[in-house]
């Protein structure tokens, strides 16, 4: 075998490289661009420019438009959800834990691409028709309500579901206003909400 030629073995790990490579090329420029403009002012053509790969490299890896946000969004649902279990860890006690959650939006809000809560955003844009991207949705915010109760009912609270609600209200509503305002203000002001109704279940 010449040394210019690959095993057929090598040739396959290659070419699974390169699909994975622009495969998360695709992923991650559409996660970025659905969440600074939304999902239905971002085309097709944006994305493949922007990913600086061929056009049949998006139809090889992602049948529609859906797909490809499907896979962003997942992506996006991923790292926030780690983020927040870091958070979680790194906490001194469940009531630590939530109010470290809050710390996280304020982290999140000062960031230059912040645009608000971006499955609020995705909810507000998918299509009626669209039940695999509102899936996402609200299970991702499911996950978020689930670890409020988790921690809620860790610190002893006899209504955590309640409270996980409540948490997450104060939680969307603070991401969308902070967007609003240009300030993370309305985040801590959601904060100390969240500290009251804390003591309160005491």
């Amino acid at each position: 075998m010449m040394d210019n030629q690959l095993a057929p073995d090598r040739q396959v790990g290659l070419f699974s490289a390169m699909r994975e490579s622009a495969t998360e090329r695709l992923t991650a420029t559409a996660a970025r661009l659905f969440q600074e403009r939304g999902l239905t002012r971002v085309g097709i053509n944006e994305i493949i420019r922007e990913a600086d790969v061929a056009r049949m490299s998006l139809y090889n890896n992602f049948k529609s438009k859906e797909d490809l946000a499907l896979a962003a969004y997942s992506a996006v649902s991923k790292n926030r959800q780690d983020a927040v279990d870091a958070a979680i860890a790194a906490s001194d006690g469940p009531e630590a834990a939530i109010l470290a959650i809050f710390d996280l939006a304020v982290d999140l809000a000062s960031r230059a691409s912040f645009r608000g809560c971006a499955f609020i955003d995705l909810a507000a844009h998918a299509g009626l028709n669209d039940a695999r991207l509102l899936d996402l949705a609200r299970g991702h915010k499911a996950a978020l309500r689930g670890r409020f109760s988790r921690l809620a009912q860790q610190a002893g609270r006899s209504d955590p579901e309640t409270l996980a609600r409540q948490l997450l209200a104060l939680w969307d509503g603070s991401l969308t206003d902070a967007f609003i305002e240009g300030d993370t203000a309305p985040i801590s002001a959601a904060r100390s909400a969240a500290e009251h109704l804390l003591r309160q279940g005491e």
